[in-house]
Order: structure tokens, then C-alpha cells, then sequence
């Protein structure tokens, strides 16, 4: 597959207005699909926050790779899959990431901080931080894709698509 293809189409549809969760269904190239519930967190939602993470440091072995590839998005909870690298890397870059968009502004030092300390919490201590320009830009595309997810109405949905 060449860089940068449709991998897989993330469809975000937003409940009513006072659910308490969010619907996402991720359509694969081959057209095969999976659907999980997305709990609201009053940011970019964490299946949302993978896609711009993994694509942006190139974990294309994290979560949305692996769904994309075929697994089951529930997959993540069977403690021999959720425990390879490159899950423990994109889940903790995912965690930081999230602790930049819930601050609004974007703190390099933060990030690798939470960064570090996600890893370490899952037995990983030689994690490499991701560079401070890549981290900006990743932060900028999960700000403005919290931006557009923000905006859709309840009962509409949001299409993303994840690049391999």
C-alpha cells in the first residue's frame, strides 16, 4: 500500500444532546465495518485523538492501524494485543495529546512529559518523544478536527479518514 492511502473511513455520528455517548463506525477499504460507542469527554473524542496521533508519528502498527489491518476495535482490551510496543506508544501519545487539547494550547514539554510517564506506566522506559515540531503539528490537526467535532449538530456525523 503506498503512503498516505485510505486506510480506513471513520464515520463520528453524535448522539442527542444530552447522550452520554457518541457512536463511531470505521469502514475498511475492503468494505468490511466495526462499530463502537465513544463515551463524550467535552474534547476530541479518544478514537479521534488515535487517528491524528498514529498518522502523524507513524504508528502504523497503534490501534487505528491494527483496526484498519482488520482487528476488532474491542481488540485493545485483550491484554496480550494491548500490550505491544506499538500500542503502549500510540495509547500513551494519545493519553498526552489529550491532556494538550483539554489545556487549549500546546506545551512540548508537557507532552513529553505525560508522554513519558504514560509509557512508563505500561513498562516502557525507552519510549522516544516525538520531535516538538511533529507534536505541534499533530496537536494543531487534533485541535482543529476537536474544532470540527465540536461543531457537528447532534445527530449528524463527521467523516475522517485515516491514511496509511
Amino acid at each position: 500500500v503506498v503512503p498516505g492511502e485510505i486506510g480506513m473511513l471513520l464515520i463520528a455520528k453524535k448522539g442527542k444532546a444530552h447522550d452520554k455517548r457518541d457512536r463511531l463506525e470505521y469502514v475498511r477499504k475492503d468494505g468490511t465495518r466495526s462499530e463502537i460507542e465513544m463515551p463524550r469527554q467535552g474534547i476530541l473524542p479518544h478514537d479521534l485523538v488515535h487517528c491524528v496521533v498514529e498518522q502523524a508519528f507513524g504508528y502504523q502498527e497503534g490501534f487505528m492501524g491494527r483496526v484498519a489491518a482488520g482487528a476488532s476495535p474491542q481488540f485493545a482490551e485483550s491484554s496480550d494485543l494491548a500490550r505491544t510496543r506499538a500500542l503502549t506508544l500510540a495509547e500513551s501519545a494519545v493519553e498526552a495529546m489529550q491532556t494538550q487539547l483539554a489545556s487549549g494550547q500546546f506545551d512540548h514539554a508537557a507532552f513529553a512529559y505525560g508522554f513519558e510517564m504514560a509509557c512508563a506506566m505500561r513498562e516502557v522506559y525507552d519510549a522516544v518523544i516525538p520531535e516538538p515540531r511533529i507534536a505541534a503539528e499533530a496537536f494543531r490537526q487534533a485541535r482543529d478536527l476537536n474544532d470540527a467535532w465540536r461543531a457537528v449538530p447532534p445527530m449528524h456525523t463527521l467523516e475522517v479518514e485515516f491514511l496509511e
